[in-house]
């Protein structure tokens, strides 16, 4: 029997369409299980002794809720509480004196890309690039969705009733909790990557632009403070003190500009772009200079005080006059008025480390399969 070209092509096009159908089918399959609260537990071990050499110890471990196949993006530690964000776009809060899961969401579509969670008083704020979905912070319950007038590209800073974001356009909006209409806009000049900082407790906040554009603003009214710029943006979060902004940048050089006028205080350079990002406390500047290693400054004058080159990453605690670093794989231990090293711990199951608080705070650990560890300091 015959067939017409347009039968053979209907042919052609329904296996076609039953093969992908079966791919797709046999992928879900095989990933169509989450794992369980313990066999995420017996895929990350604790690592008591290691976390006892930092000066620490386990308060508690907590299982978010996790799409299969997915993995953690973000941590938020938002006072008794602490959020966890995974890839496949579900939002999850814990206790955070147990670890205990007090609520979780899916908030949009896996493909949707997310930028921050903050919180506000009783509500929980969960940022995408394009909306604001609002959370009792209690129950879980979806209180308010607001749409933004630019698509953003960091997490935002709360000043008041505004939420302070960078965009892709290099605007920045200053986006209003009441209505969210836009309150403000500013303009930076290129795409804005690194989250903005609030510097002091005026309503100051900085931003650094792709190109190297800095700029300080008031957060409530939008207007700038002052701008400068840099020969090239950064790849690592800012750091501030009441007064001024530290900043590695890709143009080989760590700076210092304070917030009255972006005056630029000091500048020092190096061999290569800055990677790691900066740290102030108490009157210094922590920042992985490259060769020289992570390298100690006088915040004011941007003078050299120490530097260990055989040490790479980002201060993220101290504790009992140490400086813990950490490179994304292992946590170094190191004396605070010398630079030298105390110990060195790898931890391999860590996909992201925060902390509440630089000086004496809790630290959290995230793992590739889904943990939450809090530890805390040991007396």
């Amino acid at each position: 029997m015959k067939r017409t070209l347009s039968s053979l092509l209907s042919l052609a096009a329904g296996s076609a369409a039953l093969s992908a159908m079966a791919i797709l089918g046999g992928c879900e399959s095989g990933n169509s299980r989450a794992l369980s609260a313990d066999q995420r537990a017996a895929a990350t071990p604790v690592q008591h002794d290691d976390y006892a050499k930092l000066g620490y110890r386990v308060e508690w471990r907590g299982f978010p809720t996790m799409t299969p196949g997915e993995h953690i993006e973000r941590l938020a530690i938002l006072g008794d509480l602490v959020a966890v964000q995974e890839s496949g776009s579900v939002v999850s809060v814990l206790e955070n004196r147990s670890g205990e899961r007090r609520w979780s969401d899916t908030v949009a579509n896996p493909l949707t890309r997310f930028v921050g969670v903050i919180r506000d008083g009783k509500r929980v704020l969960v940022s995408t690039e394009s909306e604001v979905f609002f959370y009792d912070v209690d129950t879980g319950a979806l209180l308010n969705k607001q749409q933004m007038d630019q698509v953003v590209n960091t997490s935002p800073v709360q000043v008041g009733n505004i939420l302070v974001f960078g965009c892709q356009s290099g605007q920045v909006l200053g986006h209003l909790l009441l209505n969210g209409y836009r309150q403000w806009g500013s303009y930076v000049g290129a795409t804005i990557e690194s989250d903005p900082v609030p510097v002091g407790n005026d309503g100051a906040v900085a931003l650094v632009g792709r190109n190297g554009d800095v700029l300080f603003l008031d957060g409530l009214s939008g207007a700038g403070f002052g701008r400068n710029r840099m020969f090239g943006g950064t790849e690592a979060a800012i750091a501030a003190s009441d007064t001024a902004i530290y900043i590695a940048s890709t143009d080989h050089s760590l700076y210092c500009f304070r917030k009255e006028g972006a005056a630029e205080i000091w500048r020092v350079r190096t061999d290569a772009p800055l990677k790691f990002a900066p740290t102030f406390n108490a009157g210094r500047v922590y920042c992985d200079m490259g060769k020289d290693g992570l390298s100690c400054f006088d915040a004011v004058a941007g003078k050299r005080i120490w530097n260990n080159k055989d040490v790479h990453g980002s201060v993220v605690a101290v504790r009992n006059n140490r400086l813990i670093v950490w490179n994304n794989t292992s946590a170094v231990a190191l004396d605070t008025a010398r630079g030298s090293l105390i110990e060195r711990v790898d931890l391999k199951e860590v996909a992201m480390l925060k902390t509440d608080k630089l000086v004496d705070g809790s630290m959290y650990l995230a793992s590739p399969s889904g943990v939450v560890t809090k530890l805390v300091p040991r007396e």
